[in-house]
């Protein structure tokens, strides 16, 4: 019996970390704690549809890069739509579009804060 249980445990925990893996999770580049996550890329569901919308090259809604950085005390999510865009888009933690007007922000998006990047 007791095996029986300590087989039954066995299988659920492996069940459990293989769904990470699933073909909807996206692995990314840095941990990053933000916008209240641990796991901003696969938590922030409106991200995470971005990116999985946006895995083909092809298409104008491709996302090439996710950086996300605090600025103003504020957690913000940067994409780089790739060729299709000569410009970041800069989010909030709820997915809405935001402005900022300060190169210096972009300019001090490194690899540290870079959460995904197509490959």
């Amino acid at each position: 019996m007791k095996t029986k249980i300590l087989l039954v445990l066995g299988v659920i925990f492996f069940t459990l970390s293989c769904e990470k893996e699933g073909n909807n999770y996206i692995k990314p580049l840095n941990e990053i704690s933000a916008c209240g996550y641990n796991d901003p890329l696969n938590q922030l569901e409106w991200l995470k549809s971005k990116i999985i919308e946006g895995k083909d090259p092809s298409k104008a809604n491709f996302v090439e890069n996710v950086w996300i950085k605090e600025y103003e005390e504020e957690d913000i999510v940067v994409v780089d739509f790739g060729l299709t865009s000569s410009m970041f888009s800069t989010f909030n933690c709820s997915g809405e579009g935001i402005t900022i007007d300060d190169q210096s922000f972009y300019d001090s998006l490194g690899e540290e804060v870079l959460i995904y990047k197509y490959e």
